[in-house]
């Protein structure tokens, strides 16, 4: 596949056309006529996808042409400025079908969705689901599927106050998390009977870093066991510098207040309960504390 260094290359030297990746991505021209990066970017990422067939459905599990295609689509989106035009064209040819439509679905998840990977973007996430409810040919259950995972991906965006709730803690008093006060609040989801929920706290409760912030009291970690007051939550016991809680009207799944598409979640919260962190592995939390010491 054409690196992503060669398209910019291209674009910014006005080249007349871009050359065709050596796998069998068929690139489309930019048009020699047409001046300026941002204007030939806007054109290469509006035509990007002018010389695939989405309805040749041999394509569907391609990583050579179509994941690597979008990969490297979603790479030139910073020196795009019409970045939902974009979207929009490529959403425009994905409603005509739908086997074609649930693969770039998955496509865009694997890449913009999940926090590890290298072009994870949780606004461009949005802008590609955008791009395909916005069309009118899109048949009803494609739009409802899509809808949902749109609703889903706007919730609790980073940047913005996190959704609160209420809560039982384990001394059995009610707590709610806009009433949590520190310089940073860290959210854990998680179900005591789940393997890995289990193995991440762990983890959390050996943490060095962590541990010394929530020793001064910059950081303060509510657990909340989202499948209510278990069996399973009453029989186990957490550090007692945590909230350790559960969610015992069972809101966050029944109102939808947080995207838990599996456990455990972590979201990091600063003191104004905005959203820094969503979704994250333990990992990428201790080394934002890291750079805080």
């Amino acid at each position: 596949m054409i690196s992503i260094k060669r398209f910019v290359i291209s674009i910014f030297l006005f080249l007349p056309t871009l050359l065709i990746a050596q796998d069998g991505f068929p690139l489309p021209d930019v048009p020699k006529t047409l001046k300026g990066p941002e204007v030939r970017a806007n054109y290469l990422a509006q035509h990007y996808w002018d010389n695939i067939d989405f309805k040749d459905n041999s394509l569907i599990g391609n990583k050579d042409v179509v994941e690597q295609g979008f990969s490297n689509f979603i790479s030139i989106m910073p020196y795009v400025g019409e970045k939902e035009a974009a979207f929009g064209m490529l959403g425009s040819k994905l409603v005509a079908n739908t086997r074609m439509l649930q693969y770039f679905l998955a496509v865009g998840m694997k890449y913009l969705a999940e926090p590890l990977s290298p072009v994870y973007d949780e606004e461009l996430y949005i802008m590609f689901l955008k791009g395909i409810v916005s069309q009118e040919g899109i048949s009803e259950r494609d739009y409802e599927e899509v809808a949902f995972e749109l609703e889903m991906a706007r919730k609790n965006r980073i940047g913005t106050k996190a959704a609160d709730f209420a809560f039982l803690r384990r001394d059995g008093k009610q707590g709610k998390l806009s009433k949590v006060k520190a310089e940073y609040i860290l959210l854990f989801f998680g179900d005591p009977e789940c393997d890995v929920c289990i193995e991440v706290k762990e983890n959390l409760k050996s943490s060095t870093v962590l541990n010394s912030f929530v020793e001064n009291g910059r950081l303060k970690i509510l657990s909340v066991c989202v499948e209510g007051n278990t069996d399973a939550w009453k029989q186990t016991s957490l550090p007692h510098a945590w909230i350790d809680a559960c969610d015992d009207k069972q809101v966050i799944y029944s109102e939808l207040l947080y995207d838990i598409p599996g456990l455990p979640v972590l979201y990091l919260l600063d003191n104004e309960h905005n959203v820094v962190m969503k979704n994250v592995p333990l990992s990428y939390i201790e080394k934002f504390f890291e750079k805080k010491i």
